[in-house]
């Protein structure tokens, strides 16, 4: 039998911690390996309680913050923090960092700089791993450190953060899209920064961050998928549809879509977003969604993965469209028909 396709579903903690919890509960009956829980402090609830929650209440899921950063928390809280929910889930749980984009564009700064990113990373696997980091002339350590591995993982999306990632982390949740070329580029980048710190691609951790938005019917999947689309390939990253292989006519972009708050990708009225992006035409919203991700029926995102697969990405992250809605329709999808379709390709 080839090597399984593990499979992980975002959280964003954007409604009450009751529905959060049987929102978990149903996701781990539904057989996803492993949940996200994002990290934006002004658009959802705690990260790590929600982490320590989700452990008690879950026996098999795989547990990492999706992604937290190195500037709303020090180094030496977020290895307390993830610490801390190790010690409730034992052996299945993650510690994944990034730059910050909403948790810094919410609150008027930056995301974080690659170097800073280099230092959070180094001091946590040190504070992890029980050793002393200094704090400017200060030694401390992580007292309670358990000693049992807690992989450290860097997302990204730029060439520059991939390559870092890959010299400095134990892995890489990778935010490119979902096409060959877009995944051929990313290997070749992983490979550049593994070979200048000494290491092999395969020693790392690959996770495949994915979009995605089942429906009954592909143009309504790819409605639904507008305002990510755009925000993707047409507002933030001219050089992504380089990479992905489009072409795309001169786009005026209006002011409606800078009015979205806090973005198109993470707008809390969905319908306004999607109403935002009419500007881009149908044809171009299609190239965009097969590129970035799963979109369509649940019947094609099965055929999809197994295509994907084929390429080696087996441990994808699926990120659903809307932040402030539950992915009940995603579970559904997977529960139904995804899962059973890759468990008769002998991918589950």
């Amino acid at each position: 039998m080839t090597d399984p396709v593990r499979v992980h579903l975002r959280v964003t903690g954007t409604t009450p911690m009751p529905a959060l919890m049987a929102l978990l509960e149903s996701i781990e009956a539904a057989g996803f390996d492993g949940a996200g829980i994002l990290d934006s402090q002004m658009l959802a609830r705690d990260t790590f309680v929600i982490l320590g929650q989700a452990a008690a209440r879950t026996r098999r899921l795989t547990l990492f913050p999706a992604v937290t950063n190195p500037f709303t928390r020090h180094a030496s809280v977020l290895a307390s923090a993830i610490q801390t929910v190790e010690e409730m889930a034992p052996g299945r749980v993650k510690f994944v960092i990034g730059t910050g984009y909403t948790s810094a564009s919410t609150i008027g700064r930056q995301p974080a700089t690659l170097a800073e990113m280099r230092a959070c990373i180094g001091a946590v696997k040190a504070l992890l791993a029980g050793q002393t980091v200094d704090w400017n002339g200060t030694p401390g350590r992580l007292a309670y450190a358990s000693g049992r591995r807690i992989p450290v993982l860097m997302a990204a999306s730029g060439p520059k953060a991939i390559e870092v990632a890959s010299e400095v982390a134990d892995g890489v949740l990778l935010l490119v899209g979902f096409n060959r070329a877009l995944v051929e580029w990313a290997l070749d980048h992983l490979e550049r920064g593994a070979r200048r710190a000494g290491r092999r691609v395969e020693e790392l951790e690959i996770i495949w961050a994915v979009r995605m938005g089942t429906a009954a019917t592909t143009s309504e999947a790819r409605r639904a998928a507008r305002p990510t689309a755009v925000h993707w390939g047409i507002r933030w990253d001219g050089q992504w549809l380089e990479r992905a292989g489009i072409r795309t006519p001169k786009l005026q972009v209006p002011d409606a879509v800078w009015k979205v708050y806090p973005d198109l990708s993470h707008a809390h009225d969905w319908e306004e977003a999607i109403a935002a992006t009419s500007f881009v035409p149908d044809e171009v919203v299609a190239e965009l969604c097969d590129a970035l991700g799963l979109v369509g029926t649940p019947e094609y995102c099965a055929e999809r993965i197994g295509e994907m697969a084929k390429l080696g990405a087996r441990n994808l992250y699926l990120m659903p469209f809307e932040t402030f809605a539950l992915p009940e329709s995603e579970i559904r999808a997977f529960r139904d028909v995804i899962f059973p379709q890759l468990r008769a390709a002998g991918l589950r």
